[in-house]
């Protein structure tokens, strides 16, 4: 049995303008597109840095535009935060 029978095939429609920049990218980093999508999948299938509540919450807080800190300036914004 060899390492090919554990794969699967996919095909997937992109606009052609995504599909240029993937290929690209793939030629500046020196690797295959499937090598990119591959490690895309595994960081983001195989990860540990999933959202928890609060972070769910504070992002659909900011969506909606509620509990929002305006500042002036960086030291405006430190200074509200008690930074």
């Amino acid at each position: 049995m060899t390492a090919k029978s554990n794969l699967s095939r996919m095909t997937i429609d992109i606009p052609a303008e995504d599909h240029k920049r993937l290929k690209a990218l793939a030629a500046v980093l020196g690797k295959s597109v499937r090598e990119i999508i591959v490690e895309w999948i595994h960081g983001n299938l195989y990860s540990e840095n999933t959202s928890n509540a609060e972070t769910l919450k504070a992002i659909d807080n900011i969506e909606k535009g509620k509990d929002l800190v305006e500042a002036k300036d960086i030291q405006d914004l430190f200074r509200k935060l008690g930074i």
